[in-house]
């Protein structure tokens, strides 16, 4: 008896070969891009959402409680708004360089990079779990942030060899891509903060309010890993604030 047909099968085995070749092979991912069927997007949607929820429980479980659900949110909500922000800048600068690209392919490269981001998050997640049980709040900020950084290197390798096969414009106009992506998705992070919270804060608050920027953050808790808790003139700390809300209650 012949099997009935179903039309569903095909998009679904190409939507786990694509995600297969994000994992394992990217350069075939890059090489096969183009306008990304139904299946495909969904795969590589959940990819996203999926990854960024399991990174930021781990990330969240530093301190427990109701920040692990605050991060498992607020993590995908980056990634897809790093995204929706970054494909219409990505499709701008392929018109500005003339690229013979059209905006689904420039979709497809956008998702794809961002679910390798994902993937490369989930792959980190364990390694961040271990050294939560070890490292102190400044030294787990490190971290995370390292993962971040390796994770979107990842993506903006991809990105980038997506761009580069069109020629000498095609890598200005990747690279430029990639400081767009990079930028976005640092601001973007910036603004959902907080992710990681120390353990003895008794109030989690889902978001803090826009001040300072990330990278004065980073240079903050490199400082602090270090043993150096000096603040700068105008320097905003989480220590400051509880301080200042401590005095205002007396």
């Amino acid at each position: 008896m012949t099997p009935a047909f179903d039309p569903q099968v095909a998009p679904r085995e190409q939507a786990w070969e694509q995600l297969e070749s994000l994992a394992r092979a990217p350069e075939r991912f890059v090489r096969d891009a183009g306008a990304p069927s139904t299946s495909s997007t969904r795969a590589l949607l959940a990819t996203i959402v999926l990854g960024g929820a399991v990174f930021g429980a781990v990330i969240g479980g530093y301190r427990g409680g109701a920040q692990v659900a605050y991060a498992a949110v607020k993590l995908p909500a980056f990634l897809l708004g790093t995204l929706a922000l970054s494909v219409p800048a990505f499709v701008g600068l392929a018109r500005a360089f003339s690229l013979r690209v059209e905006p689904a392919e420039l979709v497809a490269l956008s998702l794809g990079a961002t679910a390798r981001l994902a993937l490369v998050l989930v792959g980190l997640a364990p390694v961040l779990w271990l050294l939560s049980g070890v490292c102190t709040y400044h030294s787990m900020t490190l971290w995370s942030t390292a993962a971040m950084l390796v994770a979107g290197l990842s993506a903006s390798s991809l990105l980038f060899a997506g761009l580069a096969r069109r020629g000498t414009w095609g890598k200005v106009a990747g690279a430029l891509m990639v400081a767009v992506f990079g930028l976005l998705g640092a601001q973007t992070s910036w603004m959902l903060r907080p992710f990681l919270v120390r353990p003895r804060t008794v109030h989690v608050p889902f978001m803090r309010a826009v001040e300072g920027d990330p990278f004065g953050s980073v240079s903050t808790s490199l400082r602090s890993a270090t043993g150096s808790f000096a603040r700068e003139p105008g320097e905003w700390t989480e220590r400051t604030r509880e301080r200042s809300s401590a005095s205002e209650a007396d």
